[in-house]
């Protein structure tokens, strides 16, 4: 029932009522009114009537009025008839009683009077009184039967508007049930004690109790008892009309124990203007809380992940500017989020040009999304130039493009590490063109070297044909040194680890350590003239001196000290507990100190990664610190470094103590060229084992010449032949050295092979000959004292 309607019907039965009082109340005293109006008039007329009669009469004169009384006697016993009782009086001007009818009517009376003339003047009155109580009987029945009848609408009025008003009931009872039962919410109707007074089938699967178990119970004990307070709270605030509405959560027990999450929304229920309950309407959202926190972990870990990647994550809307940057692009930018959130990022860290590579359509065949993948220039906060690779995707919501992902990667180092890499190769090809040179260059230094010492042999001492062959050797051997250095510039040469003094190499070296840091440099030698001897090849040590030197002659740009030290240390537990690969022991210590612009500890730490450096591209391959830490550790040793920013740099090279071998002197006599035995030369240069073959006949040995592996193999496989040595090339056709030693080994297992080689050692080792294994050597190109000695080193170790 509508509002309208309720309106219409307490109207009518308001009406209804009020009509019934009408009847009841106001009926009879109108009739009493009419009747009595009626009676009044009815006298009046009657009194009047009777004063006329009177008046009619004839000579009826003011001094005979008294004595004609008896007349008046028959007059109104004549004319009086009532029919109620009632009492009809003459009397005269004064109002004394001249003739009577009647008996004295009841109380209550009514009277009326009428004068009677005789001509103008009146000389008495007609009274006639009758009595009320008839009427008052008759109103008093009509009063009654009023009364009846109200009583009557009184009583039927009300049994059916109760009838109508318990239809209406059940029908909105009816209503309000469907409403609560297709109610999605579990919805409860509580009393204005607290207690549960109405629920639904929703409360049923929502709390796990039966609506008969529910109904009288308090909603604090269906709540966890830390919700409790809470909610006895806010329910109070509508039940003292404090709040129209009231949404709070909770958690609810459930009659199995187990706890839901649920949401409640609480409003007061009115009759007649006063609260009379509340409605609290408690939707399940525990599926709804836990999607919840299982997003909130995602976005927290999707934030974690952006936030610890270690890629550059940049968000861009479609104007460029910046909605997403992650710790990884602070740390390569310098700038933070908070900076450039907001800020435009091709008008602060990119230039305009990259708009459209980010931020433009997409590629086509990418679904609309991919942007492709291109490398660019940004500018960090402190002005740096950074190449970073990018990789965009677009941003789409609802099939709306919104802006752009981009990850981006720093490749700033690995271009460098390229362009050093194309430089070390490029490098590396002219180190193989050397090593490929160096070998039919030692060939012909060999012959020519070879040759020019015979030649000295024949001549007289201080001739000008000895002197002229003598200049011959010295330019022969300066070629030699050439070759040798181009060997260990490209770090193929072959080594050859024997007992060396640091401060005899070091004197030899000066010289060409003071052209190779210029002039602007000063050096300065400080030896230890006690200083233990160190087993290297001499060749590596040069290694180190160059690369150290040209190292320290780079950080004094501007000029500066180079100084060379050497001493004696010997390391303890302690002394090795902060040094790297250091190990207790007697060393002999190389120290070269500068005093450049110094490096801070980080750099310090990175210093002997290949391809590390600091130099421009083009100025440094990265490898030279390497090579001297790959040295000094292939020999036993480990390298110390100190170093402050400003303060210049020390390194410390310490090499294992050389014991129980004596050091060769520098200034000792060469011993007489004198030898015996039997060598078989194996050699396919014509000239070089013509050359070789007299070197050695001239010092005493008989020679056997073979042109190939074969034929030398054949040569040992004649008893008749008696070899003291064999002398062979390594790289020869059909048959390399190696395989042709083995050869020999298996026919006399006593005879030794001394390999004489002018190729790099990559290319020996593609033989399957190393300098590491039990072989011996000797260096293209050599002399007749140095292939004698090689000899006499060989068989004296048999």
């Amino acid at each position: 029932m509508t509002g309208s309607e309720k309106q219409t019907v307490h109207f009518t039965a308001n009406c209804t009522v009020l009509l019934a009082f009408f009847v009841a109340l106001f009926f009879p005293i109108g009739y009493f009114a009419i009747s009595y109006q009626y009676a009044v008039g009815s006298l009046e007329t009657e009194a009047e009537i009777n004063a006329r009669i009177i008046s009619g009469l004839g000579d009826l004169a003011p001094g005979a009025w008294h004595s004609e009384a008896h007349r008046l006697d028959a007059l109104l016993s004549h004319h009086s008839a009532p029919a109620h009782k009632e009492k009809h009086r003459i009397l005269d001007s004064v109002g004394n009683e001249l003739a009577a009818s009647g008996n004295d009517p009841d109380v209550p009376v009514i009277r009326r009077t009428h004068p009677v003339r005789y001509g103008d003047k009146v000389i008495g009155s007609v009274e006639i009184s009758r009595s009320l109580r008839p009427i008052l009987k008759r109103s008093l029945l009509v009063t009654v039967l009023g009364l009846g009848v109200a009583l009557i609408v009184f009583i039927l009025l009300p049994f059916r508007a109760i009838n109508r008003a318990n239809r209406q009931l059940q029908d909105s009872y009816n209503f309000l049930r469907k409403v609560m039962e297709s109610s999605a919410n579990a919805l409860i109707v509580l009393n204005l004690d607290g207690t549960i007074g109405m629920v639904n089938g929703r409360c049923t699967e929502t709390s796990g109790y039966t609506p008969e178990e529910l109904i009288g119970r308090g909603i604090p004990e269906m709540v966890c008892p830390e919700s409790s307070d809470m909610v006895i709270g806010q329910l109070h605030l509508v039940a003292t009309g404090a709040a129209d509405i009231v949404k709070f959560e909770a958690d609810m027990l459930r009659k199995d124990g187990s706890r839901v999450t649920i949401a409640c929304g609480a409003t007061p229920v009115y009759q007649e203007g006063r609260i009379a309950g509340t409605v609290l309407s408690v939707e399940n959202i525990t599926e709804r809380r836990l999607a919840v926190e299982a997003l909130k972990s995602a976005k927290e870990y999707t934030e974690n992940l952006i936030r610890a990647a270690c890629v550059m994550i940049l968000g861009l809307d479609l104007k460029g500017k910046v909605t997403l940057f992650n710790r990884t692009g602070e740390e390569i930018t310098g700038y933070s989020q908070e900076e450039l959130t907001g800020k435009n990022w091709f008008e602060t860290v990119m230039g305009a040009e990259a708009f459209f590579k980010m931020c433009g359509a997409p590629h086509p065949g990418t679904d609309g999304q991919g942007l492709g993948a291109f490398e660019g220039q940004i500018v960090t906060k402190a002005g740096a130039m950074r190449t970073i690779s990018w990789r965009n995707s677009a941003i789409v919501e609802k099939g709306v493009r919104i802006g752009t992902l981009c990850f981006g990667i720093d490749i700033t180092e690995h271009r460098k590490i390229e362009a050093q890499l194309r430089h070390s190769q490029k490098m590396e090809s002219v180190g193989q063109l050397a090593g490929g040179v160096a070998h039919d260059f030692n060939n012909m230094l060999s012959v020519m070297l070879g040759y020019a010492q015979l030649g000295q042999l024949e001549a007289v001492q201080d001739s000008p044909m000895w002197t002229y062959l003598q200049e011959i050797i010295k330019a022969g051997e300066r070629s030699r040194d050439m070759v040798r250095k181009l060997l260990a510039f490209s770090r193929k040469e072959i080594i050859s680890p024997r007992a060396v003094n640091l401060n005899d190499h070091c004197l030899e070296t000066e010289k060409t350590l003071s052209r190779l840091i210029g002039e602007e440099i000063r050096f300065s030698f400080i030896p230890d003239p006690d200083l233990w001897a160190v087993k290297i090849d001499p060749s590596q040590v040069d290694q180190i001196l160059m690369n150290l030197a040209v190292n320290a002659r780079d950080a004094m740009p501007e000029g500066g000290l180079l100084t060379i030290k050497t001493g004696n240390v010997v390391a303890d537990e302690a002394f090795c507990d902060y040094r790297l690969d250091a190990k207790p022991g007697s060393y002999a210590c190389l120290s070269v100190v500068d005093t450049g612009t110094g490096m801070d500890r980080e750099l310090v730490k990175r210093i002997f990664e290949p391809f590390f450096t600091t130099k421009e591209v083009g100025r440094g391959t990265g490898l030279g610190l390497a090579t001297v830490y790959g040295i000094v550790t292939q020999n036993g040793g480990f390298v110390d470094v100190e170093s402050e920013p400003g303060h210049g740099t020390t390194f410390r090279i310490y090499l294992p103590k050389l014991t129980g071998e004596a050091v060769p002197s520098a200034h000792s006599a060469i011993a007489p060229l004198r030898g015996s035995g039997t060598v078989l030369v194996v050699e396919d240069d014509d000239m070089l084992r013509a050359m070789a073959t007299q070197m050695l006949e001239k010092i005493g040995y008989r020679v056997i010449e073979a042109a190939t592996p074969h034929a030398a193999l054949s040569i040992c496989g004649e008893p008749a032949h008696d070899i003291d040595l064999v002398l062979s090339d390594v790289i020869m056709p059909e048959m390399n050295g190696l395989e042709m030693a083995r050869g020999i080994a298996g026919l006399r297992p006593e005879t030794k092979v001394l390999f004489m080689t002018g190729y790099s050692s990559d290319i020996i080792a593609k033989c399957g000959m190393s300098a590491d294994l039990a072989m011996h050597y000797i260096q293209k190109p050599f002399d007749m004292e140095g292939l004698h000695a090689k000899i006499i080193e060989m068989r004296s170790a048999c």
